[in-house]
């Protein structure tokens, strides 16, 4: 990778993460008030959790446009980002929910990063009908 892809990547996974923060933080606390397992009712947890994925396949997505140069690095980074705040969210209390639904809403997360991360391609493998993975690509 040259220096302009190394920026672009860094700028990808820099507002991917931004990105995210803003649109979960966005669905989460505007759109359902703070929706949490222990204060909601199952239909808006069920409902915050589908429109927090869409929220990770929106910011996946951003990250993919600002970094430009297609490369595993920047889901990958966010990814590890979203474990490690996960694990620091379970080790240090900082949640009232219990372990699994804040591993859910982790995998969640990461699921949705990827997803929208390769959206361009998954959408363009539809539309041309070939394979997403081609034996030419890798």
């Amino acid at each position: 990778m040259n220096i302009k892809a190394t920026l672009f990547c860094v700028l990808g996974i820099i507002w991917g993460t931004i990105a995210l923060a803003m649109f979960t933080s966005f669905v989460q606390e505007i759109l359902f008030n703070g929706a949490h397992y222990t204060n909601a009712s199952t239909s808006i947890v069920i409902f915050s959790g589908f429109f927090t994925f869409l929220a990770a396949i929106a910011a996946g997505h951003v990250s993919r446009i600002l970094g430009k140069t297609y490369t595993f690095i920047i889901p990958w980074m966010i990814s590890n980002l979203i474990i490690m705040e996960t694990v620091f969210l379970i080790f240090f209390g900082n949640t009232n929910d219990p372990i699994w639904y804040t591993v859910v809403g982790g995998c969640g997360l990461i699921l949705g990063i990827w997803i929208g991360y390769h959206f361009l391609e998954i959408k363009d493998s539809f539309v041309t009908g070939s394979e997403y993975y081609s034996k030419e690509k890798v």
